[in-house]
């Protein structure tokens, strides 16, 4: 039986009919076309290029080394551990995180928000405006004092994801949101139907870490973020989006689930475990929290680890200790080669034990060549020639520009070598390093944007706007820190010279203008001034120890 249609107008380009479903209710069929077209969420192991679905993680399928052998590798080498711990102390030595307003004004009529004082609304033409709500800055505060169960801090949790960044190159924090049914009315084909349900996040419950090789993300066939779609509240089962209707512009399918008859929401990450990579759960778009900072891949989703290229340089140097220690081995009674074959991949022992029992008549090393015999593509290799140097000695060069290569990929740099740095390397004050500012402003700006702004984003979703913006304190600013002695004295010199001046979030604020030092009130001595710029950080200190947890659970949802 054909449907129903209603004509509703008629002009030049055609008719614009109504077309009544069978029962007249559109949302009873959109549920049957639905439920005719569910996929499980298991049973998804790997995926081909133009599939949708969850995309495995660099670290699992990139190079030679997976993602455990780089962790334990790293935290077995001196140079590796050491570096990656100073850079990641350094990071959050401060006072994290630092809640900056988002704006100075927000007009109450039409919520445009600007970046200095206004009498009048550009947009809405009205006077009344207002500043970021500092009950909501209480309440962040309070919040990131204690994100999860166990009572971990922000700062702890973001200082232990940084670990993830060094080691699988890619952090991931889970956000387990509370939900509540809400109800509202949509259209189809221009005309309201019956409301349907929505799900919302009212809640933010917990901030916890996800373990970035089990949490992966979903991408389409064009490996855009997304692809999958999902009940908020039932989510036994998914819907690929090409079995999906979608309006002309609309952001989610007209199809609801068949359960609560509530709207889809996108599925962005996927829970995979076993040994087939079967998925377990589901996870949306806005409850996931991920950044890769060093080397990102699609489109930031993943990354790679920047302790992957340090691996070759991190052997040579542990096999020149090695060699050192059969040097000086009073008990060691046989020829050292001054050349060495430095080899790292996959069944590197079996393969060159075989081509040295081939030619165990004759000298390996004698003869110039060493074969090896597996494939070329699981190994790499280099070929170290010290013959030319005198003795053991010769190697220090080398070692101490390995380990400059070393620090250099976490932007700590030799900041001096003294006299004594050539008299046999055993002197601990040869070579000092440091961490550079700029080394270090540069992954706070990376992790600004990537994480705490999404973080700024998902408190927005949850409790209607974010007034605030979270940051580090500057590390060229450290310096020029005040203690509140210091704020009272400047305010005072502020009073005698006619400058005028503020407190804001423990920082004095002076605006650009014109002081002129001979106009003080009073023959008091004024203080030293403040730097150019105007802004000085007032408290900058303190460190919240960690306390990690693994925890990769489904969002709770309540009704």
């Amino acid at each position: 039986m054909p449907p129903r249609t209603t004509k509703l107008g008629e002009d030049e380009n055609g008719e614009l009919v109504a077309i009544d479903w069978p029962d007249g209710d559109v949302e009873q069929m959109l549920q049957s076309h639905i439920a005719a077209t569910p996929e499980s969420s298991g049973g998804r192991s790997g995926r081909r290029q133009g599939d949708i679905g969850p995309a495995p993680r660099v670290s699992d399928t990139g190079g030679l080394w997976s993602a455990i052998d780089l962790q334990t590798f790293t935290f077995n080498s001196t140079e590796l551990a050491t570096t990656v711990k100073r850079f990641r102390d350094e990071m959050y030595r401060n006072q994290f995180p630092v809640l900056i307003p988002a704006f100075t004004h927000r007009c109450t009529a039409c919520e445009t928000t600007y970046g200095e004082e206004r009498d009048v609304c550009e947009v809405c033409g009205e006077t009344e405006f207002e500043t970021p709500s500092r009950a909501q800055r209480q309440h962040l505060e309070e919040r990131f004092a204690s994100v999860n169960e166990d009572d971990q801090s922000l700062a702890s949790l973001m200082k232990y994801e940084e670990d993830f960044q060094s080691f699988y190159g890619v952090s991931t924090i889970l956000a387990r949101l509370r939900y509540q049914h809400v109800n509202r009315e949509t259209h189809v084909a221009g005309r309201p139907v019956t409301a349907s349900g929505r799900w919302e996040a009212v809640e933010i419950e917990e901030l916890v870490h996800a373990d970035p090789l089990r949490v992966r993300p979903v991408v389409d066939e064009n490996n855009r973020h997304g692809g999958w779609w999902t009940c908020p509240a039932h989510r036994e089962q998914y819907w690929v989006k090409t079995a999906l209707t979608f309006e002309d512009g609309a952001d989610r399918p007209l199809e609801v689930c068949p359960e609560c008859h509530a709207e889809l929401a996108e599925v962005g990450y996927v829970e995979t475990g076993g040994r087939d990579d079967d998925v377990e759960r589901l996870f949306l778009k806005h409850e996931v929290i991920d950044w890769a900072r060093h080397f990102p891949v699609l489109n930031g989703l993943d990354g790679r680890s920047p302790v992957l290229p340090l691996v070759k340089l991190q052997a040579i140097l542990q096999w020149s200790r090695n060699y050192e220690l059969q040097y000086l081995n009073p008990q060691n009674d046989q020829q050292l080669p001054d050349k060495f074959l430095v080899a790292y991949g996959k069944n590197i022992r079996e393969s060159l034990r075989a081509s040295l029992q081939e030619e165990e008549k004759k000298n390996p090393w004698e003869e110039g060549r060493l074969m090896y015999e597996g494939n070329p593509d699981d190994v790499k290799l280099e070929l170290l020639d010290l013959s030319s140097d005198a003795g053991i000695n010769g190697r220090e060069p080398m070692v101490e520009r390995l380990m400059s290569q070393i620090r250099a990929m976490f932007g700590v740099s030799d900041a001096f070598e003294n006299e004594l740095s050539d008299t046999g390397g055993l002197n601990a004050e040869g070579t000092q390093v440091e961490i550079t500012n700029s080394a270090v402003a540069s992954a706070h700006q990376d992790t600004i944007d990537k994480a705490l702004n999404t973080l700024c984003r998902l408190i927005e979703r949850v409790e209607g706007h974010c007034d605030w913006e979270l940051g580090y304190v500057n590390p060229e600013k450290e310096d020029a820190s005040l203690s509140a002695l210091d704020v009272l004295q400047g305010i005072d010199l502020a009073q005698q010279t006619g400058t005028k001046v503020s407190v804001e979030d423990g920082q004095l604020i002076i605006p650009d203008q014109q002081i002129d030092p001979a106009e003080p009130a009073s023959n008091t001595a004024p203080a030293d001034p403040p730097p150019p710029d105007g802004t000085i950080s007032g408290d900058e200190s303190g460190l919240n120890a960690e306390h990690p947890r693994q925890n990769t659970s489904r969002p709770n949802s309540s009704q």
